[in-house]
């Protein structure tokens, strides 16, 4: 049996305590409440929001309900019968990080717990818990680490770039169909790609909505359909004349359009309007799911494509380029569909991609360009084939061009696609002058990009700035460019902080580290090396061996590195012992998960360390880095770091760049 979707009214009850558990739940819409029966009344146990699961614990220990559901206001849920939801939580890591959370959760709360409350039911859930893809573990239990829901956050580019969900669909199945990842399971979405087409504002005739059905349908595996809809009615003051659609107004019409396209289980919703000269049509594009924040080719909201009213048979390829590439696909088929459709017709639609009628004005131009350039990122991922990225680059460079000095939040998302892009073309073929530009893009984008209203881009643009300074250094020697990674970084994790976005950013302050200790060893200071350190404990804390073994291993690398160096600027080789201990820790963490090109340099590392402790007879430090107070709970300290990033701290500086192993 497949998920199926139910609403509910106003304290309409889902299910009773005491009721058999043949059902998980996720709240799409709406609000439900949990209530307890006990001694004095009904209780509520829990207040739920979109996007959380409940009544799966009573699937995994296979009990009754402990509790009653119940909605509060209008409520739309996602119902998951028993075998599918254990289907999921087996196969689907984000189902069961957030099953293993709640299961750690229940264990730590009094009623769950085995030193107060019913051992029985917690004996339960310890043993669900172990059957996870990833158990619960007691260490979890006693220290609870804060995790995101949601989806997994891309790796950093530093070095070799790991596939995001998308192109691991087309590494797994689409590129060799023989391939399964894991067992057979039943398909999460239809094999095919459904598209809506919503009715456009000003079509009273409804022709150019019939047009474009026709434009976009034909496409194998594809199909194109209706819906009798208008969203930009739902867009207060959008109809009004010169009213323009901002931030706010599309995040609004995208969260409808979902809500739409959830009901027909479609992939994708055009929708849009005739503009105000009557001369043109503006098109958007909005998909079931976000599209991670660094996929190259990202549509968003504020994305528009303008396409003559009454267009010819000329502008079809590049209308259907623009819509398979706003398209996430949420299957394996669908992959498949997209990667034997798409590079085809975007071949096709390329004169008029790059070359849009010069009929047009300027900002209309541009925002062909900004589609197209996106057609050709997705198709770079699909194919393999860097020369898309380097046609992508093409068409966002003239649609900047075209753009001029326009301010503005979609002006900024065009320099971070193509900061992106530039970034990732460097970092596969060694090109230096191509990571400067890189960073000029992305320099450029944060002057577009607010931090109080697109807070996550901007961090995450001052983010990968600091990456592509780093790899600067790397090959050139740059201090300057360390100091501004630097200042970049530490921007960055005021955005994603350890309580809010604990996964990002043990990733930021990773490489914050890596950058502090090439940084503190060049100017020979102590104090960016105990920050360093600092750095990584702080990022320990947030992953572990268990649940991020890579991750934690690179960390524990990077930890040794800057232990390393401390012992080689103070002489103080107790460090060197501890640097020994970490890189230790590392390569068992590789050589376990067959990570060979990582376990080969932390094993020179190691080698490094190891022979220095031999060779070494120098006094071990008293006071140990472990012992040291690194104030790890707070993110500011009382050194003047603007001051040793102005060069005042330093003692020294050596010449030359960084290499990944430890000197």
């Amino acid at each position: 049996m497949r998920t199926v979707t139910k609403t509910y009214k106003e304290n309409e009850t889902i299910y009773r305590q005491g009721d058999e558990s043949q059902w998980a739940f996720e709240v799409l819409e709406g609000s439900v409440e949990l209530v307890k029966d006990g001694p004095e009344g009904p209780t509520v146990m829990a207040r739920l929001k979109a996007g959380e699961l409940f009544g799966e614990l009573g699937i995994l220990d296979n009990t009754p309900r402990s509790t009653t559901a119940r909605a509060r206001g209008a409520v739309t849920v996602k119902a998951i019968p028993r075998d599918e939801f254990l289907r999921q939580v087996e196969a689907d890591p984000d189902t069961a990080l957030k099953v293993m959370t709640k299961l750690a959760r229940r264990m730590r709360s009094p009623s769950g717990s085995q030193d107060g409350g019913d051992p029985v039911r917690a004996a339960a859930y310890k043993a669900a818990a172990s059957n996870l893809p990833v158990p619960v573990s007691d260490s979890l239990i006693a220290t609870p680490v804060p995790v995101r829901l949601g989806r997994p956050l891309p790796a950093n580019l530093i070095g070799e770039r790991k596939p995001n969900f998308m192109e691991k669909i087309f590494d797994a199945v689409v590129k060799d169909p023989t391939r399964r990842p894991g067992k057979k399971a039943k398909n999460p979405a239809p094999a095919d790609i459904l598209i809506l087409v919503g009715k456009l504002r000003d079509d009273y005739e409804d022709l150019q909505r019939k047009a474009l059905v026709q434009a976009i349908d034909g496409i194998p595996g594809v199909r194109a359909a209706v819906i009798d809809r208008d969203l930009t009615k739902t867009m207060p003051g959008l109809t009004e004349p010169g009213a323009t659609a901002n931030e706010d107004l599309m995040k609004r019409a995208t969260r409808e359009a979902r809500g739409w396209m959830l009901e027909q289980n479609a992939d994708l919703l055009v929708w849009g309007n005739i503009d105000g000269t009557g001369r043109n049509l503006e098109l958007h594009f909005t998909a079931t799911a976000s599209s991670p924040g660094e996929r190259p080719g990202r549509f968003t909201a504020l994305n528009t494509m303008s396409v003559p009213v009454d267009f010819y048979t000329d502008w079809v390829p590049l209308i259907r380029a623009v819509t398979l590439a706003a398209i996430d696909p949420r299957s394996f088929p669908q992959g498949r569909i997209l990667r034997s459709a798409l590079p085809a017709i975007a071949q096709s639609a390329r004169t008029m991609g790059l070359d849009p009628s010069a009929a047009m004005e300027p900002a209309e131009r541009a925002s062909i360009l900004f589609c197209y350039g996106n057609v050709c990122a997705v198709c770079a991922q699909l194919e393999g084939d860097r020369s898309w990225y380097h046609t992508a680059v093409e068409a966002w460079r003239m649609a900047i061009e075209l753009a001029g000095q326009e301010q503005g939040p979609l002006t900024g998302q065009l320099y971070q696609q193509l900061g992106l892009v530039l970034q990732i073309i460097a970092e596969r073929s060694n090109d230096i002058d191509c990571l400067e530009q890189a960073a000029d893009a992305y320099r450029r984008a944060l002057m577009h990009i607010s931090r109080r209203k697109q807070g996550l881009d901007w961090g995450l643009v001052k983010y990968r700035l600091g990456c592509v300074l780093y790899k600067i250094d790397m090959a050139v020697g740059d201090d300057n460019a360390l100091r501004e990674a630097i200042h970049a970084c530490q921007a960055s994790r005021q955005v994603f902080n350890r309580y809010t976005h604990p996964i990002r950013w043990s990733e930021v302050s990773n490489t914050l580290a890596q950058i502090l200790q090439v940084y503190g060893d060049n100017v020979r200071s102590m104090p960016v090396l105990e920050y360093a350190v600092k750095c990584c404990i702080g990022a320990l804390q947030v992953r572990t061996p268990d649940t991020a073994p890579l991750q934690w291993a690179s960390i524990q690398n990077t930890l040794g590195s800057a232990l390393f160096l401390l012992a080689k600027h103070t002489g103080e080789w107790e460090y060197m012992r501890q640097s020994g201990d970490a890189f230790r820790m590392a390569l068992t963490v590789y050589k376990d998960h067959g990570a060979a090109r990582m376990a080969v340099i932390t094993e020179r590392n190691l080698q490094r360390a190891e022979k220095q402790i031999h060779n070494s007879h120098q006094k071990h430090s008293s006071d140990p880095v472990w012992a040291q107070s690194f104030n790890i709970t707070e993110d500011t300290d009382s050194y003047d770091w603007q001051a040793f990033l102005d060069g005042e701290a330093a003692t020294g500086n050596d010449s030359g760049g960084h290499v990944s192993e430890v000197a």
